[in-house]
């Protein structure tokens, strides 16, 4: 079937792709040759433990930070994480977990062949996701974590998987708790080679413990860095606290009452060059700090959390995505905040079949499309191509972006792989606009096709790759994802 494809395009476009992926080839075997060189200087301190030195090297199957930590290898993590895998230990939470996956296989989406083999996998990342906002609830004591990530390991520790919502493969998300009647200054560092975006959120709630809306929550107030004035050197603070900003730069007001939960998501564009920022909160005024948590009240709290946030994310699902017919985009809206523009969908298809649709990116630096699991858990996107973004994808000849999610590998370069499932949603979001964008040219088409006759729907030009030149594009993103982890 692949071969019938290519041959109906000429020698020019295939070699294109080829050459394309050769270029990603010759920088992955540079980039392997300085792994193994750091891999053996670090060799002697690669089993040191727990308590040892951190080790340098990055392996195709899992990333370890750098000696330094890197961005997000802080101690606060490490801490976090330490707790995190003792709260998920408990009886408690397990027995949450379960019953978590027991609501979805009762679910409409449960009785799908998909749905059924992914509940399991789904519950559990839920479930992890569920302890981060545990232990992330202490105002007194801050940590900016992150959070909602794929399984890694930092310092030998392993961490499970925790997307859920259908996280953004290319956001960093970190997040801590804030109290109204204390101040705090998030101090931050811009690596040299920045991300596309930092965005800072306050909300009212944990997403998903409230009322159901679009965005899953109500933003209060947010923070570009667009809009935050930075040093020479990159250098910058955040304030946060519930006075206005009265003059004051780089500012973020939260409700005198109660407390407010801090999200930050640094947007990587580009994989292989973009880092997220170094940053750190710290709670400079306000009342005694309370005692802090022990891990079974904390493991209570992760349970109450879980109880709220499984059943919520299924009827959001439920309530924005299936109610509208299967292999459908929705039409493109605004996002508040100014957080550019979002849609979705989603697929069911058969083997022999296709879904293909083209968007605009209408101006905006960032457009990333990915497609998760029936529960909201992103199907793989390390080594996988689940997602894709503007530097990932190849464009159409008039710079538009054409899709396509087939069960089987088509071989068209922007395939977004199910990895063998047949069913799932997909997001879109385009980030970091300029201007007003023009919301009905975002999405231009979308259709159901026969794989067999794909080549003749996809635009002129459209990249195919053979199999060896798809593995190169895997191992290329699992490389570029580790950075995130040493940088």
């Amino acid at each position: 079937m692949q071969e019938q494809i290519r041959n109906e395009y000429p020698e020019a476009v295939v070699a294109a792709g080829r050459r394309r992926l050769m270029r990603s080839a010759m920088a992955l075997t540079v980039a392997a040759v300085l792994a193994v060189v750091g891999s053996a200087c670090g060799m002697a301190q690669s089993d040191a433990g727990e308590g040892g030195e951190t080790e340098s090297a990055i392996s195709n199957s899992q990333a370890h930070p750098a000696e330094d930590g890197g961005a997000l290898a802080t101690e606060g993590q490490r801490a976090l994480e330490t707790r995190a895998r003792q709260i998920l230990a408990t009886d408690v939470v397990q027995q949450q977990i379960r019953q978590v996956q027991e609501l979805y296989e009762s679910d409409t989406q449960g009785t799908t062949s998909t749905g059924e083999t992914t509940a399991a996998a789904a519950a559990s990342a839920i479930g992890a996701a569920a302890t981060q906002y545990a232990v992330t609830e202490d105002p007194d004591r801050p940590v900016l974590m992150w959070v909602v990530n794929l399984q890694h390991k930092f310092a030998g520790l392993d961490m499970p998987n925790s997307g859920y919502g259908i996280e953004n493969p290319d956001n960093v998300y970190r997040q801590a708790t804030v109290a109204g009647d204390a101040r705090y200054e998030i101090r931050g560092l811009m690596p040299e080679q920045a991300p596309s975006e930092v965005h800072f959120e306050m909300r009212d709630s944990i997403p998903g413990t409230a009322a159901l809306t679009a965005e899953g929550g109500t933003p209060m107030a947010t923070l570009s860095s667009d809009a935050i004035e930075t040093g020479p050197d990159g250098a910058f603070v955040v304030t946060v606290d519930s006075d206005p900003a009265e003059g004051r730069a780089n500012h973020l007001q939260i409700p005198a009452d109660g407390t407010s939960l801090l999200l930050v998501r640094d947007l990587l564009n580009d994989w292989s060059t973009e880092a997220p920022s170094r940053l750190d909160i710290v709670r400079v005024d306000g009342p005694p700090v309370a005692p802090e948590a022990s891990v079974d009240q904390q493991a209570a709290r992760t349970a109450e959390i879980l109880g709220q946030i499984a059943p919520f994310w299924m009827e959001y699902f439920n309530e924005y995505y299936y109610t509208a017919p299967e292999n459908r985009i929705r039409p493109v809206r605004e996002r508040p905040g100014g957080r550019g523009l979002a849609t979705g969908g989603r697929f069911a298809l058969a083997d022999d079949e296709a879904l293909v649709f083209t968007v605009d990116p209408v101006g905006a630096k960032s457009l990333g499309v990915q497609i998760s699991d029936p529960w909201g858990v992103a199907y793989p996107y390390r080594e996988g191509t689940s997602s894709l973004n503007m530097t990932q994808a190849e464009s159409d000849q008039d710079g538009t972006y054409t899709f396509v999610i087939s069960r089987n590998d088509p071989g068209v370069h922007n395939w977004l792989d199910p990895n063998g499932h047949d069913t799932g949603m997909i997001a879109l979001r385009w980030q970091s606009m300029s201007g007003e964008p023009d919301v009905e040219a975002a999405l231009r088409s979308s259709a159901v096709v026969k794989v067999a006759d794909l080549a003749a729907e996809l635009p002129d030009g459209t990249v195919f790759v053979d199999p060896e030149e798809r593995q190169l594009q895997q191992e290329q993103r699992a490389f570029d994802f580790d950075r995130r982890l040493t940088q």
